[in-house]
């Protein structure tokens, strides 16, 4: 660092071109996604689309495996042993700034959901007409047959087996339901709802802020809105009481979450649930990435004539929705539970003892343990869901989609685990970037954005949690020992004046 305290003002500008300012802390890259994993129909389309779209790799992964598992869900499970069985679903979480081209990505791979759900509306559109032509059909004959009885006629068989209003009463026709399954700023409470109707869902949302942003995850509901969130992902019961409404009872139900999110919103949902999320687990049942950016680095490609590898995935897609959800007789959701053949389970029952093995004393996984708990379960989930989408037949799990579920989910566990190492800096550390992010607005609000703050200008206008002496001391002695400020005294004045490096004012542009 650049010793300013006797220099002169002329020579002040001069020396500030030698400040070569350092991280605060350690920025850990993420390591290439581990594509080679995927099934080669689902390896293809993700490929395709980055390389026009040019979203980061794990980004654009994250929106196919979402959909990937939105396809499988409705029809198919996994069985991990003889005792051991759930829901095949997903959920992921990608972290990525605005401008990271997430809307985009998500259109491609939803693209056969929304068609499928536009066929559906076109379906429910037809029975609607038959079904209110058979209703006025079938009161017509009540009507008739009231007539009937009035007059005297069968009234012999009145109350009897055969009684001619229970069987009029058992031929009333039913009213047909139209199936979504694409959701994204529902409340909890709508999505209840819904999913009372019909238990098949996919929260796909490209600004998830809508959702850790939403009234619904206030601190008063946080707690039971994410109870409800894992309950979806267990595929457990929803049991709701309401006043004016009512009982509300989902079972068997089978949702998956594709979310996109700006960090700054993250880092506000997670200060502002005081850790409540991450301690009720609801981050321990995400797959979670956060890659690095591929902004300035996006030159135009020219336009591929048609999207071969998308197409033939979304007609997987296709195939997959048109199976129709099978129900039982007290109308729970019925589904066909894919096991593993004898490679796939040894493979994966020794990945679940390496993830153990290492949550331990201070070893890799023990600041995740919440989320390598998860990780064994999260690998036969992924298998069942790329086994499914990759073959036309049914049959067991084997050993190749196996590994490709276990290689995907290391590095998932990695990325987990560079999230906590982030999560865990120092309250120094947290201070000096909250005062370096208000200084650099500070100097933009100002005229021509330049222009020096005081640091009484940050003790009293600053950030709540530096406001102290102490800390905001702390905060610039930090700030100022990694060469990312200076602080001087102006000559004749008793003022200190806080200097950004100019390096740093680019960094937060």
């Amino acid at each position: 660092m650049v010793d300013f305290s006797s220099f002169r003002m002329d020579e002040f500008d001069a020396a500030r071109k030698k400040w070569n300012p350092q991280p605060l802390r350690k920025v850990e890259r993420a390591e290439p996604y581990p594509v080679h994993a995927l099934p080669q129909i689902v390896r293809d389309a993700v490929e395709e689309v980055a390389s026009y779209v040019r979203a980061p790799l794990a980004l654009v992964a994250a929106s196919a495996l979402s959909a990937v598992s939105t396809a499988v869900q409705t029809r198919f499970s996994v069985r991990r042993d003889a005792r051991l069985s759930g829901p095949a679903t997903l959920y992921l979480l990608t972290v990525a700034e605005s401008g990271e081209r997430k809307t985009t990505v998500d259109k491609k791979f939803t693209a056969a959901i929304r068609e499928w759900e536009a066929k559906q509306r076109r379906e429910y559109q037809k029975a609607r007409v038959r079904y209110d032509a058979a209703m006025d059909d079938w009161r017509r004959d009540g009507r008739a047959l009231d007539e009937r009885l009035k007059n005297g006629i069968q009234a012999d068989q009145l109350g009897g087996e055969f009684d001619p209003r229970i069987i009029h009463a058992m031929n009333m026709p039913v009213e047909p339901k139209m199936h979504s399954i694409l959701y994204g700023d529902d409340t909890p409470e709508a999505l209840a709802i819904a999913l009372a109707d019909y238990p098949v869902a996919a929260i796909i949302s490209a600004e998830a802020g809508i959702i850790f942003g939403s009234h619904g995850m206030n601190v008063d509901s946080v707690t039971r809105n994410l109870a409800q969130a894992n309950a979806m992902w267990d595929g457990d019961a929803i049991r709701q009481g309401r006043v004016g409404r009512d009982r509300l009872t989902v079972e068997d139900m089978r949702v998956t979450m594709g979310l996109q999110v700006q960090p700054a919103v993250l880092d506000a949902f997670v200060q502002k649930t005081g850790g409540l999320a991450r301690g009720i687990g609801y981050f321990a049942r995400f797959l979670y990435s956060q890659p690095d950016s591929t902004q300035g680095t996006r030159f135009y490609v020219i336009d591929a004539a048609e999207e071969v590898a998308l197409r033939r995935f979304n007609d997987r897609m296709t195939t997959l929705l048109d199976l129709p959800a099978e129900f039982d007789a007290f109308n729970r959701l019925v589904s066909e539970y894919v096991g593993f053949d004898a490679e796939a389970y040894e493979v994966w029952y020794r990945f679940h003892d390496e993830v153990e093995e290492q949550v331990g004393g201070d070893d890799v996984y023990s600041g995740i343990r919440d989320v390598a708990s998860k990780a064994a379960d999260n690998a036969a989930r992924l298998a069942c869901c790329l086994h499914v989408f990759s073959t036309e037949h049914a049959s067991p799990i084997g050993r190749w989609s196996m590994e490709g579920a276990c290689s995907l989910m290391r590095w998932y566990l990695d990325e987990a685990v560079r999230f906590a190492r982030a999560r865990d800096m120092t309250e120094e550390v947290h201070n000096a970037e909250l005062l370096e992010g208000w200084l650099v607005k500070e100097i933009k609000k100002r005229k021509g954005g330049g222009g020096d703050v005081t640091v009484n200008d940050a003790r009293q206008k600053g950030p709540g949690a530096i406001r102290l002496k102490r800390k905001l001391d702390d905060a610039l002695d930090l700030l100022e020992s990694h060469g990312r400020i200076v602080t001087w005294q102006g000559t004749g004045t008793k003022k200190r004046f806080i200097t950004v490096a100019p390096q740093v004012l680019r960094e937060w542009s």
